[in-house]
C-alpha cells in the first residue's frame, strides 16, 4: 500500500500566505491599526491633542494670563463719619516679559512633537507584540498542520498492519506498535489544538479580531527609529523647558486701569479720577535657583537617555540582519534535510512493502521524515519571523 506525504511548503503556503478559510486572513498593518484602535494612547489622543491646542493659544496670546477685576469701597462710618465714601474700580492684566512668551511657545511646539513622537513610540510596541504574536501563531498552526497529518497517516498505517496481522504476514507486536503511533500522534495533536487555541484568545485580547493576520512582510529599507525620534524630541522639549526657566525669571508685570468715584465729606459734590497702575515684580534667587537647577537635571537626564536608545536601536539592527542571515542559512539546511529524510522514507517504505524491511525501522523514517517537514516548516517562519524582526528594528510599521 502507498502512502502520499506532502511536502512542507503545501501546509506552509497554506497557513502563511492564504490562511486556512475562504475569507483571506487581515494582514499585519490592519492588525496592528486594530491593537493600536484599542490602547489607552490612541484613546486619549483626541483630547491630549485638544490640550496641546489650548497651551498653544494661550502661549500665543498678548496676556500672560486671564486679566482680572478688583473692587474696593472706602468709608469713615466707622469713625469719624464725616462722610467720606470712596469707590474704586479696577481692571488689570498681566504682561509677558520679553522672551518670555516666544520660550513659552517655543517649549509648547516641542512638548507637541515630542507627544506625538510617543504616540509613534507607542503604535511601535504595538506593532512589535503583532508581530511576534503572529509569528507564534504561525508557527503554532504549522504545528497543527502536521500533527493533523501525522494523526491521518498514523490511522492509514494502523489500518494497513491490522490488515497484514490478519493475513498472517506481520505479528501482533507490529500493531501494537502501529496503534502506540496512532494514540501518540492524537495526543500531539491535541496539544497542537490547544497551543492554537490560546494563541488565538490572545490575538482577540490584543487586536479585537478573530482571525490572525499573515507574515506577509518584505525586507525594507532603514527609516527613521520610533525609539530614537521619540528619545530625540524628549530631549529638545527638556531643552525648551530649560530655555523657559532661565527666561522666566519673575513673575508677569501687571498694568491696570481704574477708575475712582470720591466723596470727601457730606454736603461736598462727588468726585471722579481715573488712575493707571504698573506692578512690577522682582525675582529672587530663592524662587529661580531650584527651577534652573530641576530643568538642567531634566535635559541631562534626556540626553542621556538618547545616548542609550540610539545605542540599543543600532544593536538591535545589527542583531536583527544577522538573525535573518542565520534564518535563511538555516532554512536552506532544513529543506535539504527534508528532502533526503523524504527520499529516505521512500525507500524504506517500498522495502517495508517487500518484505525486506521491518516496521521499526519504517517507523522511525516516519519519524525522522515528519521531523525534518516539521523543522523546514518552522524553519520558514523564522525567516519571515526574522524578517518582521528586521523591518521592526528599521522602525517601520507593518
Amino acid at each position: 500500500m502507498r502512502l502520499y506525504f506532502p511536502r512542507p511548503w503545501a501546509f506552509v503556503a497554506c497557513f502563511i500566505a492564504a490562511g486556512v478559510h475562504a475569507q483571506p486572513a487581515p494582514t499585519l498593518r490592519d492588525s496592528t491599526e486594530s491593537a493600536w484602535a484599542l490602547t489607552p494612547q490612541a484613546r486619549s489622543a483626541q483630547n491630549r491633542q485638544a490640550e496641546l491646542e489650548a497651551r498653544g493659544r494661550a502661549a500665543s496670546s498678548l496676556l500672560a494670563g486671564p486679566p482680572s477685576v478688583g473692587i474696593s469701597h472706602r468709608t469713615d462710618r466707622i469713625g469719624s463719619n464725616g462722610g467720606l465714601r470712596e469707590t474704586e474700580a479696577e481692571l488689570s492684566a498681566p504682561l509677558w516679559w520679553p522672551g518670555v512668551r516666544s520660550a513659552n511657545a517655543a517649549q509648547v511646539e516641542a512638548d507637541r512633537v515630542a507627544f506625538e513622537r510617543q504616540q509613534l513610540l507607542a503604535k511601535a510596541k504595538v506593532a512589535a507584540e503583532v508581530r511576534d504574536l503572529a509569528a507564534q501563531a504561525a508557527l503554532a498552526q504549522i504545528e497543527r498542520q502536521v500533527a493533523l497529518r501525522k494523526a491521518e497517516e498514523a490511522k492509514v498505517l494502523a489500518a494497513d498492519v491490522a490488515r497484514r496481522v490478519k493475513a498472517g504476514e506481520s505479528a501482533r507486536v507490529d500493531q501494537l506498535q502501529a496503534e502506540g503511533l496512532l494514540q501518540q500522534a492524537a495526543a500531539t495533536q491535541s496539544h497542537a489544538d490547544a497551543a492554537l487555541a490560546r494563541l488565538q484568545g490572545l490575538w482577540r485580547a490584543l487586536t479585537g479580531l478573530d482571525r490572525i493576520a499573515t507574515l506577509d512582510e518584505s525586507p525594507g529599507q532603514a527609516g527613521e527609529n520610533a525609539a530614537v525620534a521619540a528619545a530625540q524630541a524628549a530631549v529638545h522639549a527638556a531643552r525648551a523647558k530649560l530655555q523657559l526657566t532661565a527666561a522666566d525669571k519673575r513673575d508677569p508685570l501687571e498694568v491696570g486701569v481704574g477708575v475712582t468715584r470720591e466723596r470727601p465729606a457730606f454736603g461736598s459734590a462727588n468726585e471722579r479720577s481715573m488712575k493707571l497702575s504698573l506692578r512690577i515684580p522682582l525675582g529672587s534667587e530663592g524662587r529661580n535657583a531650584p527651577k534652573l537647577a530641576g530643568a538642567r537635571a531634566d535635559l541631562d537626564a534626556a540626553e542621556a537617555d538618547a545616548e542609550a536608545v540610539q545605542r540599543t536601536a543600532d544593536a538591535e539592527r545589527l542583531s536583527a540582519t544577522g538573525e535573518l542571515e542565520a534564518a535563511r542559512r538555516a532554512e536552506v539546511a532544513a529543506a535539504q534535510r527534508a528532502r533526503m529524510a523524504a527520499e529516505v522514507q521512500a525507500l524504506i517504505a517500498k522495502s517495508y512493502r517487500l518484505g525486506e524491511s521491518d516496521l521499526p525501522t519504517r517507523l522511525r523514517a516516519e519519524t525522522e521524515r515528519f521531523e525534518a517537514e516539521l523543522a523546514h516548516a518552522r524553519a520558514q517562519v523564522e525567516t519571515r519571523r526574522a524578517i518582521s524582526k528586521l523591518n521592526q528594528a528599521y522602525g517601520l510599521l507593518p
